[in-house]
Order: C-alpha cells, then sequence, then structure tokens
C-alpha cells in the first residue's frame, strides 16, 4: 500500500513539476540558469524505491520529460525521444545503488545525486544538440547553464528530503513493513 502511494505520489510530483517549471523563470544572477526540478524528484525516488518501481518510474520520468523537450528545428529533430528514457534508467541504477546507504540515514546522498544527475542531463541534452547541429560551442554561458543548475537542484534537495519525510509519517507502516525512508517495498 506504502509502496503504491509512494509511487503515484512521485508520479504526480514529476507531472507537475515539469508544468511548474516551464513557468519559473531564468535565475539572472546565474547567468540564466533554470530551475530543474525533475532529475531531483528522480533521484529521490531512485534512491527509495525498490528496483522494479524505480525502474518503471525511469520509463514514465523519461516519456514525459522526453515529450516535454522534444525540439523540432527546421524539420529536424534535435532532442530526440527515448534518450531520457535511457538517460534516468542509467541514473536510477547508479543512485539505486547507494539506496542501502540511504535507508540507513545518509541523506546528503541525495543532494549529491540529485545535483550531479542535474548537471549530467543537462550536459548530456547539451552534446545532443550538439551533435544533431554538427558543431561544437563550449563557454562560461553554457558552463553556467549547465552547472548552475545543479547547484540549485542541490539546494532544493533537502528541502524535498524534508517534506517526503515530514508526508511519510501521515501514512503508517502496515505489519511486515520497515519504516524509515524508504516509499515502499
Amino acid at each position: 500500500m506504502k509502496l503504491a502511494i509512494g509511487w503515484f505520489s512521485a508520479a504526480l510530483a514529476v507531472f507537475f513539476a515539469l508544468i511548474i517549471q516551464e513557468f519559473i523563470p531564468p535565475v539572472h544572477a546565474l547567468h540564466g540558469a533554470r530551475v530543474i526540478l525533475v532529475p531531483v524528484l528522480f533521484c529521490y525516488a531512485a534512491l527509495a524505491l525498490p528496483a522494479w518501481a524505480m525502474l518503471l518510474f525511469a520509463v514514465y520520468t523519461g516519456s514525459l520529460t522526453d515529450l516535454m523537450s522534444l525540439q523540432i528545428v527546421d524539420g529536424r529533430v534535435e532532442i530526440a525521444l527515448g534518450w531520457s528514457i535511457v538517460f534516468f534508467v542509467v541514473f536510477g541504477l547508479l543512485a539505486h545503488g547507494f539506496q542501502p546507504a540511504f535507508l540507513r540515514g545518509h541523506w546528503w546522498l541525495h543532494l549529491l545525486l540529485g545535483a550531479l544527475g542535474t548537471c549530467a542531463f543537462l550536459a548530456l541534452q547539451y552534446a545532443m544538440i550538439c551533435f544533431r547541429r554538427e558543431g561544437i560551442v563550449f563557454n562560461e554561458l553554457v558552463a553556467w547553464r549547465i552547472l548552475a543548475p545543479g547547484l540549485i537542484a542541490a539546494i532544493l534537495a533537502p528541502l524535498l528530503h524534508l517534506l517526503v519525510h515530514h508526508c511519510s509519517q501521515f501514512f503508517p507502516d502496515l505489519p511486515g513493513e520497515a519504516g524509515g525512508y524508504r516509499l515502499g517495498r
């Protein structure tokens, strides 16, 4: 029961995060970097869900992200469908490897992995665009727009952790379920 509630809560959070992050203006103090919420939410789910539920969640998150970031310029697809699914599956498997430490109370893993995942997601997205345009331009502005969202993710990760930890107290464990950080078993 707690697994289903956790999975569907995370799924709704990703859906609404994709919508909300479109309306958050760029942070001008960080050279126009955008707030990217989805990798941080996915990272928490990858650390908290069992492996099979995390893989299902990776496909869900990647599909929605691909549909939101589908980019066609001059009749050519620049950001292809399906690449986010692969990214979230690979990143989810990496993050899930740290699950035993996370369940023992090492909450800061979410902070580090969320920042790393956000930066990697944006860097791979930018690399795909450069590959399609057959030219690589890397300057200070590009670095800011890849690294600053990772910094923002690191700031938001503890807030997400506290929110989920506080909300999980409203759903008591069923007999035979383990308590703690896990969204389900």
